[in-house]
């Protein structure tokens, strides 16, 4: 099983869209998956209902901070890389889906989907696996 797999079986378990990346990667960045599913959890439907952020995109930026950052406390110095990194991701993400925005993607102003919950986490695990070199 592929992670987008995992992501969209995870999903119909019930996991928030950012739960759902972030349990398929957790692995990959040596987060065991309770924390992973917790840490995520205020993330679903774009922040905790708020409809900004796409859970999906919050997750692939969670997985990428944990796997490019130095973690050192006393010296930060892979922040302006990581968020480069981030950039990239969600610039894939919003050519590939028009926006980054929850709302947006649920049309829920202009009654356009554009694209659905579990398309959100498929195209954000296949982007987010593309950059880890998966």
């Amino acid at each position: 099983m592929n992670r987008a797999e995992r992501a969209a079986e995870y999903h119909k378990k019930g996991y928030n869209c950012a739960q759902a990346i972030v349990c398929a990667f957790c692995d990959k960045v040596g987060l065991d998956e309770e924390t992973a599913f917790k840490i995520s959890e205020g993330l679903g439907l774009g922040v905790s209902d708020t409809y900004g952020t796409c859970g999906a995109v919050t997750g692939m930026t969670l997985i990428m901070g944990m796997a490019n950052s130095c973690g050192d406390l006393e010296a930060p110095v892979s922040k302006a890389d990581t968020y480069k990194k981030v950039r990239e991701l969600n610039d894939s993400f919003r050519k590939k889906n028009g926006s980054t925005i929850c709302r947006e993607l649920k049309g829920m102003d202009t009654g356009k989907v554009l694209r659905s919950c579990p398309g959100c986490i498929e195209d954000a695990a296949k982007i987010l696996s593309e950059k880890l070199g998966e």
